[in-house]
């Protein structure tokens, strides 16, 4: 079966937009069935496409820490 998204990254905005739209269609597939995979292969582009477009950033010590008063320490 062959598909828009068979390629080994989505390389737009549209082609996100789509593997979003065609997973949430297959959110109650069996994993062990041809769309199943199709699900697990949609969930390793998005992520793939997540992590180049929006890269998770480590938060410095001193921007996650908060003075003992804001949280009733005080």
């Amino acid at each position: 079966m062959s598909h828009l998204l068979d390629p080994d990254h989505l390389a737009n905005d549209a082609e996100y937009a789509a593997a979003l739209g065609e997973l949430e269609d297959l959110m109650l597939a069996d994993p062990d069935t041809p769309a199943g995979r199709r699900f697990d292969e949609l969930v390793r582009l998005i992520e793939d496409f997540e992590a180049r477009h929006w890269p998770a950033e480590v938060p410095r010590l001193h921007d996650v820490r908060e003075p003992p008063a804001l949280y009733g320490m005080a």
